[in-house]
């Protein structure tokens, strides 16, 4: 990624000084984009994920960028562990830790509990698929009369609907926690 840095640091740190606004947009757009969902099997091998990550780490934490953080007039870090609490997936935790390391003890104590409790408990072991691939093969519409008695046929409808709210429950939030 040095290459990378080598190459577009000036330009956008030259932007970040004529316009105060780029630098939170561009932080926000990278977060955005690097918390949809992937389409590799496991959302930690995915490489553009990856160098999001690792530019906006580099953005808020390396002395290359200080003076155009200064230049924007915002926590930087802070807004950044924000988006990582407020919109918990597998990258942004690890960006949160990855900012967490890089931090003082000051940002370290004033983060650390709050980044540990928007974590959502299985998150970084699988990527959360689109609900309609995780649904059985169930017909959740109005019940329909039947004709003649089959035995257990309650049973089937309401195994389906206890599966659907469960399925429900254990969804990944697609907003931010505490949004109404």
């Amino acid at each position: 990624m040095n290459g990378a840095y080598l190459l577009w640091d000036g330009l956008l740190q030259a932007i970040t000084k004529k316009q105060r606004k780029f630098l939170p947009v561009l932080l926000k757009s990278m977060h955005a984009a690097m918390s949809t969902p992937s389409s590799y099997h496991h959302i930690l091998h995915d490489p553009e994920k990856e160098a999001l990550h690792h530019w906006m780490l580099h953005i808020a934490t390396s002395d290359a960028w200080s003076k155009a953080r200064r230049s924007v007039g915002t926590d930087v870090e802070g807004d950044l562990m924000t988006l990582c609490c407020l919109h918990p997936r597998p990258w942004s935790h690890s960006l949160g830790n990855a900012l967490l390391d890089s931090g003082d003890e000051v940002f370290v104590e004033s983060w650390s509990d709050l980044l540990s409790a928007s974590a959502i408990a299985g998150s970084m072991d699988v990527e959360v698929e689109d609900a309609s691939s995780q649904a059985p093969d169930f017909d959740m519409s109005e019940p329909q009369e039947t004709t003649g008695s089959i035995v257990g046929s309650d049973c089937q409808s309401e195994a389906a609907e206890e599966m659907a709210s469960w399925r429900e429950a254990l969804k990944v939030p697609r907003v931010p926690i505490g949004a109404v």
